[in-house]
């Protein structure tokens, strides 16, 4: 690593953190370069690690969730033992309640439900119901800005009976989420220390998707038949809440991305019309107010987005990453929508637990010459990395943008 300083009369100096000695951007700045669409000094890095960090670290799940400094320590050891690495992808919630505020399912937590080593399980519950579509519409005609946080609140209550209802609920959860938040601020201010930028400011579901964990699968397919009329007007009336959240929460942290896990909307949960009529209006409108609002959104596309890409291309161009897990073809997705959106990915969670290293070389090798090519690339797992990765894997992984991907710029 090393630093160098922008003088400029009258004004603070400023400091610049190179990761590696033939870098000539920051990391923020090579971040930045990617979203934008343009040409970076070398394809920047960004692993998902949480649960791996624990079996690396040598800890228990458990302790990974529920102490901040041992959480800390883990990342610090994955850090220090396999990276540097350019962005910095925090998940850890701290809380289990405060998960649910991101994700409305039901859970069962390792220490609280499950062993200690165990990772958390997603229970596909009901704790929304069909009434709370037209709930949300009543909400949104009164304070259309202050959706967000009343809906989570009311799954929270509904999935954790230690939480309460009304006053209560509240009384619990607002200081575990500042808490929460504290603690991730702090984190991100450590990384970028050592010149490492943050991801986001905000991960929230996205409207459609949070209606489908929140009713659990088989309600929600249901409904999809009954009342999809519901489901996307409920959508668009979450939609100025969410934007407002987002607004906000990435004032707070510091730092102008949100992520924006879609987990239900791809080819393996609903058809790409299900998709176009219900899910996209409504993200669209949230991406494109992030972006208006100065907000770059990054989209967690888990599952098969193949036939749903062409619809994606409608996304504002050079404002957005989109992160793919593996079953999308991402070769494809350089094809048709790597002229108007950064892609992030998608090194497969199998091939880091059971490939080889040269194998992990050898393929990252062809992301970044493939989806890397004239930028608007980040290197990435497919999704997480696995926690039971080969430490080896991983670091070859990192290693690769190093080793192949600095471009020439100076044609």
């Amino acid at each position: 690593m090393r630093c160098a300083r922008d003088y400029q009369k009258g004004a603070a100096v400023k400091e610049r953190i190179m990761l590696n000695p033939r870098d000539t951007m920051t990391s923020e700045e090579r971040l930045q370069a990617a979203i934008n669409l343009q040409v970076p000094d070398r394809v920047p890095s960004c692993p998902f690690i949480y649960y791996f960090a624990a079996f690396h670290a040598g800890i228990t799940v458990y302790e990974l969730w529920s102490d901040s400094r041992k959480y800390r320590r883990a990342i610090d050891k994955c850090y220090r033992d396999l990276g540097p690495w350019d962005v910095y992808y925090q998940v850890n919630p701290h809380y289990p309640e405060a998960y649910t505020f991101i994700m409305p399912m039901k859970a069962k937590w390792p220490g609280i439900d499950l062993p200690r080593d165990s990772i958390c399980q997603l229970l596909e519950e009901e704790i929304m119901r069909a009434e709370d579509y037209q709930w949300i519409g009543e909400l949104a005609r009164k304070y259309p800005k202050l959706t967000y946080i009343p809906f989570f609140m009311r799954m929270i209550s509904r999935a954790w009976d230690n939480v309460g209802e009304g006053a209560r609920a509240y009384a619990y959860m607002l200081p575990r989420l500042a808490i929460a938040l504290a603690n991730c601020r702090y984190e991100y201010e450590l990384m970028k220390r050592r010149g490492v930028t943050p991801l986001y400011g905000f991960l929230p579901e996205a409207a459609f998707d949070t209606f489908s964990l929140a009713r659990g699968l088989l309600e929600f397919a249901r409904d999809l038949k009954k009342r999809p009329e519901e489901i996307a007007a409920a959508a668009d009336d979450l939609t100025a809440g969410y934007l407002f959240t987002c607004k906000l929460i990435c004032l707070l942290m510091g730092v102008k991305r949100v992520e924006i896990f879609v987990h239900r909307s791809s080819t393996d949960f609903i058809s790409p019309e299900t998709f176009r009529k219900l899910s996209f209006p409504s993200l669209k409108a949230l991406v494109e107010g992030l972006v208006a609002a100065g907000i770059n959104p990054i989209l967690h596309c888990d599952g098969n987005w193949d036939m749903n890409l062409e619809t994606l291309r409608e996304l504002p161009a050079g404002n957005c990453i989109i992160q793919f897990d593996g079953p999308t073809d991402i070769f494809l997705a350089k094809r048709v929508i790597g002229d108007r959106v950064c892609i992030m990915g998608d090194v497969p969670p199998d091939m880091l637990a059971l490939g080889s290293p040269a194998e992990v070389d050898e393929y990252c090798h062809r992301l970044i010459e493939e989806v890397g090519k004239g930028g608007g690339y980040v290197m990435g797992a497919g999704c997480e990395i696995p926690p039971n990765a080969r430490p080896e894997n991983v670091k070859a992984m990192l290693d690769s943008v190093v080793k192949y991907g600095y471009y020439d710029r100076t044609g």
